[in-house]
C-alpha cells in the first residue's frame, strides 16, 4: 500500500489492482484511527509523503514478497471471485433448494438426537 501510494504520488501509472487499492486506503490528508483500516491508511499516507533517504515504506513492510508478486496474487484472487460469481449467477433457485434440503437434514439429525427438541 505504501509503495503503491508513493508510485501514485510520484505520477506513476497504476494498474487496475493498484487503483483499486488506492480507492480503499489513504484518502485525504488524515487518518481516522478508529477505523479498522487505520494501519493501512497510515501506510498510504507515508507513501504519499515519502522522501528519498527517509524510512518511508520500509517501516510498513511485513514480508519480503515483491510488490509485483503481491499484486499478481491479488489479481488471481479477484479472478477466482469473478469465476465463482459467474458460476453462482442464474443458480439462485438451485442454491435455495439445496439450502432447504440441508435445513431438513439438520432438523432430522437434531430430532434423532433429541425427539423432544422443538425447532422453530
Amino acid at each position: 500500500i505504501c509503495e503503491t501510494s508513493h508510485k501514485k504520488a510520484g505520477g506513476g501509472r497504476l494498474n487496475s489492482i493498484e487503483e483499486g487499492v488506492m480507492d480503499i486506503f489513504g484518502k485525504g490528508q488524515s487518518v481516522d484511527t478508529s477505523k479498522s483500516t487505520a494501519i493501512f491508511d497510515f501506510a498510504a499516507q507515508a507513501g504519499k509523503f515519502w522522501k528519498e533517504g527517509g524510512i518511508g515504506c520500509d517501516f510498513y513492510r511485513r514480508c519480503d514478497t515483491p510488490i509485483n508478486d503481491i499484486l499478481a496474487m491479488i489479481e488471481t484472487e479477484l479472478d477466482d471471485f469473478d469465476q465463482l460469481e459467474q458460476s453462482v449467477k442464474g443458480s439462485k433457485g438451485n442454491m435455495e433448494d439445496e439450502m432447504k434440503k440441508e435445513t431438513v437434514e439438520v432438523e432430522e439429525m437434531l430430532n434423532n438426537l433429541d425427539s423432544e427438541l422443538v425447532l422453530d
